[in-house]
């Protein structure tokens, strides 16, 4: 169905116009995240962004993920508790008029560990259904990597439960605002001080493992231009050593520098990977979204 597709969270807003044909016929894109909007003028935003679209096709619908529906947001959409598929968020997604039609924020998805502890995502479950149905998957291991990276199973279509690591965030304090990371010169990249912190990261608990970036650097072996790699690779390898343990390969939903770290840990550690595009996945994902929240409108 055409419908118009947005990408909502902290720092960024993306938007597509997807077509009858589930092809993109045009996008936005920019800075104005959640943390940027002032008054709680969501829907201001939204039309500023995409009022052309609006204005040019009246009655297509708008669905809306990522962190807009986290408290905070334009309204908040209570998780949807895993097990869940696609079908399940949908009917968990909060429904509302924006500019005279109809639209729904996606309530993201939580789940809880074995000591009762819960774990969230929001956006991510668009992603993880999205990749799994592009490649026609019912069962995968998936990983996000990120500020807070997710590693998720899917179990006959169904998100059955997933994991947060704060890698990104743990990464991002140690290298700027401690003396862990205070003696580190510069980000360069170097992959063998980076599979060498994989390795101690992997086999050392993360608060003793971290100090190495800075006593391996007083002591003379590990030089100070490679202290930042060093530290990226033990954080992940802290991370991939609590991954779920189930000899398949893993979907890396990622780009960039983390793609190739991600994937160069997990090569190392003989793991297989298949690298898909976040962004095609969160557009495949949101399509089976829209299909699930307005059946009505698919064609005839």
């Amino acid at each position: 169905m055409q419908f118009i597709a947005v990408d909502w969270g902290s720092s960024r807003f993306r938007a597509w116009r997807i077509e009858a044909d589930g092809q993109i016929s045009d996008t936005r894109e920019s800075d104005q995240g959640l943390k940027s909007v002032t008054d709680g003028a969501f829907e201001a935003v939204l039309t500023q962004a995409c009022g052309t679209w609006l204005e040019a096709s009246p009655e297509s619908p708008v669905l809306m993920s990522g962190m807009i529906g986290a408290r905070g947001g334009w309204i908040e959409a209570p998780y949807c508790p895993c097990p869940a598929d696609m079908q399940a968020v949908g009917a968990a997604a909060v429904k509302l008029t924006v500019a005279g039609r109809p639209a729904a924020i996606l309530p993201g998805a939580t789940c809880t560990d074995a000591l009762g502890h819960a774990d969230v995502m929001r956006g991510e479950e668009v992603q993880i259904f999205g990749a799994a149905a592009t490649l026609g998957l019912s069962d995968a291991v998936i990983c996000i990597p990120g500020t807070h990276a997710k590693w998720a199973a899917l179990e006959g279509g169904r998100l059955t439960g997933f994991q947060t690591h704060v890698t990104g965030e743990l990464f991002a304090l140690l290298r700027g605002q401690s003396l862990v990371g205070a003696l580190a010169e510069g980000d360069a990249d170097d992959p063998q001080a980076f599979l060498a912190g994989v390795d101690h990261g992997c086999a050392t608990p993360a608060a003793h493992a971290v100090f190495a970036a800075r006593a391996d650097v007083l002591n003379g072996r590990l030089a100070p231009t490679s202290a930042s790699a060093f530290l990226s690779g033990v954080l992940i390898g802290n991370e991939l050593a609590a991954r779920p343990q189930t000899g398949g390969e893993v979907l890396l939903l990622a780009t960039g520098i983390l793609a190739e770290r991600y994937g160069q840990a997990l090569d190392h550690l003989g793991v297989a990977t298949r690298l898909v595009e976040a962004k095609a996945a969160t557009r495949a994902g949101q399509i089976m979204a829209a299909r699930s929240l307005w059946p009505e409108r698919l064609p005839a």
